[in-house]
């Protein structure tokens, strides 16, 4: 089978799809895979290292609200990708095209989807939040199946021919993550003291990172908890690090990135995260409680309401950024870390939402696609 799959720019539409690749190599050992992303995204950055995955960057930008300038030369763009995906398509010929949501999948799923009419190429769209994004909204009347992470989303896509609810897929490393005495010594954490993984998405969240920068003091205080701080870049760590040496606080370790992400999660107690919906599905996949922060500027308000499924059944909790200044965040970890019988209940209805099966209930649905093509 030739599979393309197309998205990325952030790790929210990349991993998902990194993760179907993964169960599609497990599964099907005659598959030939290539990848259609952006040439600045996280994607351009780790797909190298996945040699058995061709990559075709394209000339791709997403729009911006009020940004006419911007706007029209993005619009330039997508008409230079439409010529480009049409090469891609011509080239690598794939049975299906794979869009994972983003202005990075839109031209080959679209271009795609119009070729299909013609050559035996089915198309499929998975929608990571519980709000459908723009180029996921256009699409869904063009292909052949439309796949959700959150029941709530099928009422946005009216025009779709095909909706299957699958879940959001995550890597297996989340999956098969144990908490080791070794694990805790990679990051420099001690096994005795409650863990509390920070981070703010594969960009991360200058506000966050500033919220625990702030809480320092107060975090240095409670012996019996530890906290690891992921800023993805947002500020230079040595800067951080020297204040939080200054302050005397030994229980925070901060790292710009984690390669192994799923050991992080592994010995977490606690996760203080954005509410994107990869993160989400890591989450509940791994059944842990979080302390939730949506990000104020996602797109149609999506990752508050991915956040309140979520709040819905009881498996986080969830604050604005307002809530998380003045040192207030600390007050919220702690609060949180010390209620132990609330942790234990958030953690069942974590892992109760979790869809731990969802790259393989994917793959399932696009090999019955393709394989109905055939006859």
């Amino acid at each position: 089978m030739r599979v393309l799959i197309a998205g990325g720019g952030t790790g929210g539409h990349f991993y998902p799809a990194l993760a179907v690749m993964e169960e599609f190599t497990k599964h099907n050992n005659g598959v030939k895979l290539a990848y259609v992303g952006t040439r600045r995204g996280i994607e351009a950055r780790i797909l190298p290292s996945y040699p058995w995955v061709s990559f075709f960057p394209i000339h791709v930008r997403g729009l911006e609200r009020g940004n006419v300038p911007q706007n029209l030369y993005s619009l330039l763009l997508l008409s230079i990708s439409f010529v480009e995906v049409l090469i891609v398509l011509l080239r690598f010929r794939p049975q299906v095209v794979i869009g994972m949501g983003g202005y990075a999948s839109f031209p080959a799923v679209f271009v795609a989807s119009l070729l299909g009419k013609v050559l035996p190429i089915r198309t499929v769209i998975h929608e990571q939040n519980a709000v459908a994004g723009l180029s996921n909204r256009i699409l869904a009347r063009f292909v052949d199946k439309v796949l959700i992470s959150y029941p709530q989303t099928r009422k946005q896509l009216r025009a779709a021919r095909n909706i299957v609810t699958t879940g959001n897929p995550i890597r297996s490393e989340f999956l098969f993550a144990k908490r080791t005495r070794a694990a805790y010594e990679r990051f420099g954490l001690s096994p005795d003291k409650r863990t509390v993984l920070v981070f703010g998405g594969s960009n991360g969240s200058l506000a966050i990172t500033n919220a625990i920068r702030k809480a320092r003091n107060e975090i240095a205080r409670q012996n019996d908890m530890q906290v690891l701080l992921v800023t993805g870049g947002s500020i230079d760590t040595s800067i951080i690090e020297a204040e939080i040496s200054a302050a005397g606080a030994t229980n925070i370790v901060v790292v710009k990135y984690i390669e192994r992400m799923g050991e992080a999660f592994a010995i977490a107690d606690l996760i203080v995260s954005r509410a994107g919906a990869t993160t989400l599905a890591e989450i509940t996949s791994c059944g842990k409680p979080a302390l939730l922060i949506p990000w104020g500027g996602a797109t149609d308000g999506h990752q508050w309401e991915n956040a309140r499924v979520l709040n819905d059944e009881r498996a986080c909790t969830i604050v604005g950024e307002g809530d998380i200044l003045d040192r207030r965040l600390a007050l919220l970890i702690e609060q949180m870390v010390k209620d132990e019988q609330g942790l234990n209940l958030m953690a069942r209805n974590s892992m109760r939402m979790g869809s731990r099966h969802a790259a393989a209930s994917m793959l399932g649905e696009i090999v019955t696609l393709v394989e109905g093509a055939r006859t």
